[in-house]
């Protein structure tokens, strides 16, 4: 059930749309997609998650925005597949990061685990 709570559209979860953005059958179908998220807004194809902004295809977040395809991850920004990450991929505490795995505490790396400014 989608029920309209001032500009937004919002599910029986607390999961909610923007009217300005979303019609109600489109906040509805996006609803659809949310399995057991809690208080996301504006996201779609995403497992319990909880308090994201706009993200897609993300299992198990908190806090995330605008992420895709991320796992257990908690207040990302604009990731792809990373954790505790901003512009990274397949990361984690890491900055601008580019096909690393298991990175902790990196900034500008390529491939790197532990490091700083490396390439």
């Amino acid at each position: 059930m989608m029920k309209r709570v001032n500009n937004y559209w919002m599910d029986k979860n607390k999961n909610f749309w923007n009217v300005e953005y979303y019609t109600y059958e489109q906040a509805v179908l996006n609803s659809e997609t949310l399995i057991e998220c809690r208080g996301c807004a504006n996201c779609t194809d995403c497992t319990k998650c909880t308090d994201c902004l706009g993200c897609r295809y993300c299992i198990n977040c908190t806090g995330c925005t605008d992420c895709k395809y991320c796992v257990d991850c908690t207040y990302c920004r604009d990731c792809i597949g990373c954790k505790y990450c901003k512009d990274c991929t397949y990361c984690r505490y890491c900055m601008n990061c580019t096909d690393c795995t298991n990175c902790i505490g990196c900034t500008d790396c390529v491939g790197c685990r532990g490091c700083v400014d490396c390439t």
